[in-house]
Parts: structure tokens; C-alpha cells; sequence
């Protein structure tokens, strides 16, 4: 009988690697055989789809990682690992961990159509977007700055401060980007309403 409770232990975190998405390919196809070898199992498919499977509510992207999961390895913090939801683990999705251990999920799909999850440039901005500093306060912060600045009346201070922040705003843009791409996919840049914000910022 299968346990129902998850895998203790550091040795659940392994990293996000090609062979990672070559066995979720496999599981995938091996899924997809079970439910076309016979009209019996369709018919069985098809009940079981009244109750399909969910997504686990513990593990949900911007969820702290359970304390039952037990304490990462420091070098496995801001890298790809394998995504610990049997929901997930066969839809070409990895997570990552920031330092106070909240779960952020990404697509395996390539970002931007260029960079596959093991693209150095693409870990890198993964391993930035999770680093503690900048902090989604810092980006908070920036923008109600940004509104006193826009009320200011002195010419020469306000152009200077429109260019700084727009180069804020567009090095955050590109950072998401790179790590999540661009809308194909459930995690993707646009996929969250919260980074339309951070566009209309740089195109107003």
C-alpha cells in the first residue's frame, strides 16, 4: 500500500536536470499509453474523471515549503529542483526555493523561446528573482517614491528620477522574463496580473 504522507528528508530536493525532463517526458508518454490500450481503460478513464487529480494546496507556488519537507541544502536555495507535487511532476514544471523557503514554480518550457531551465544566464536570473534583496517590498517601495517624485515641481530633479526609475522598472521586467518567460505556460510573465502593473509603469 502506498503511503500518503510526502518523503521526509533533505534527499526529496534534487535538482532540476535534463534527465529530470526526459522522466517527466517518459512519465507523460507512459501515462498517455495506459489511457489508450483499451476501451475498458477509457471507459475507466473517463469515471475517473469526475474526481481528477489536484494540485496539493500545501505545495502551491508562494506557499512556505512545509516543515515536514525538513530544511534544504543552503546550495539548493535559488535553483531549479524537481517539483515536489505529483501534479506537476508530469507537466514540465520545476520549483525553487528562496532563502525563507517559499516555493516558486516555473515552467520547463524554454523562456523567451532561447533559454532552456539549465541556461546559466537563465538560473542566473532565477537565482537573482529569489535572492532576499531586492525584495518585492524594495519594489513597493520604489513605486509609492516614484508617485512622490511624479508631484514634485523642480524640472531638472524630476526628469532625472523618470529615467531612474524606468531603468528599475525595465531591469525587474527583463529579470521575470528571463526566468519565467513570456505567456506560454501557467507560470509564465504574463500570467500574472501583478507584472501588467510593472509594464504600464514603463510604457506610461
Amino acid at each position: 500500500m502506498t503511503s500518503l504522507l510526502p518523503p521526509v528528508g533533505t534527499e526529496v530536493f534534487r535538482r532540476f536536470t535534463p534527465a529530470s525532463l526526459e522522466k517527466d517526458h517518459q512519465k507523460r508518454e507512459a501515462e498517455e499509453e495506459d489511457r489508450l490500450r483499451d476501451v475498458s481503460q477509457k471507459v475507466t478513464h473517463l469515471l475517473n474523471l469526475k474526481d481528477p487529480p489536484k494540485p496539493a494546496n500545501h505545495l502551491e507556488a508562494g506557499k512556505t515549503l512545509p516543515f515536514i519537507y525538513g530544511d534544504p541544502p543552503p546550495e539548493l536555495l535559488g535553483t531549479p529542483l524537481e517539483d515536489l507535487d505529483p501534479f506537476y511532476q508530469s507537466q514540465k514544471t520545476f520549483i525553487a526555493l528562496s532563502k525563507n523557503q517559499i516555493i516558486h514554480r516555473f515552467n520547463a518550457e524554454s523562456a523567451c523561446y532561447l533559454f532552456s531551465p539549465f541556461n546559466r544566464l537563465r538560473t542566473a536570473a532565477i537565482k537573482l528573482l529569489l535572492h532576499p534583496y531586492p525584495s518585492p517590498l524594495f519594489f513597493i517601495l520604489m513605486i509609492l517614491i516614484n508617485c512622490v517624485f511624479m508631484v514634485t515641481e523642480v524640472p531638472v530633479l524630476k526628469n532625472a528620477e523618470e529615467y531612474v526609475f524606468v531603468v528599475i522598472y525595465t531591469f525587474e521586467v527583463v529579470l521575470k522574463l528571463l526566468s519565467r518567460g513570456i505567456c506560454l505556460g501557467r507560470f509564465t510573465f504574463f500570467r500574472d496580473p501583478w507584472n501588467w502593473l510593472d509594464v504600464l509603469n514603463i510604457t506610461a
